[in-house]
């Protein structure tokens, strides 16, 4: 799904604290006025549509509407559990990593070359001090 920050509520032209009842409202009103069948030819309005069946599909979805809302972006990679921690202040690390698909931590970097970069006596630091 989406990865960049898009106003999915703007979108659909309802509040934050919209119901899932208003949402799909909403939506559907939408959809009537901008669906292809209605439009032919006009990708403007096929570009408009795509974009509101995203929102749609995200904010329609109560366990994908609390990641976008607590991260402001939705992506099918994304695990709830990390979303839960980015929001309360940063990641856990979770011990995967981008290659596995887990969710990116620390482990295994080395953070020793940006802390001995400006020590004394250290790589690229100062000596004699």
């Amino acid at each position: 799904m989406a990865t960049q920050s898009k106003d999915y509520y703007g979108i659909l032209g309802v509040k934050k604290t919209a119901s899932q009842d208003d949402i799909r409202k909403a939506f559907r009103k939408l959809a009537r006025k901008y669906h292809p069948d209605v439009n032919p030819g006009d990708k403007k309005a096929e570009e408009k549509f795509k974009e509101m069946s995203e929102a749609n599909d995200i904010l329609s979805d109560p366990k994908k509407r609390k990641i976008y809302d607590q991260l402001g972006f939705y992506s099918d990679n994304i695990d709830p559990a990390a979303a839960e921690a980015a929001a309360r202040g940063g990641f856990a690390g979770g011990g995967g990593n981008a290659r596995s698909g887990g969710p990116v931590g620390f482990e295994g970097f080395d953070f020793s070359d940006f802390a001995n970069a400006g020590a004394p006596g250290g790589p690229g630091g100062v000596t004699g001090v």
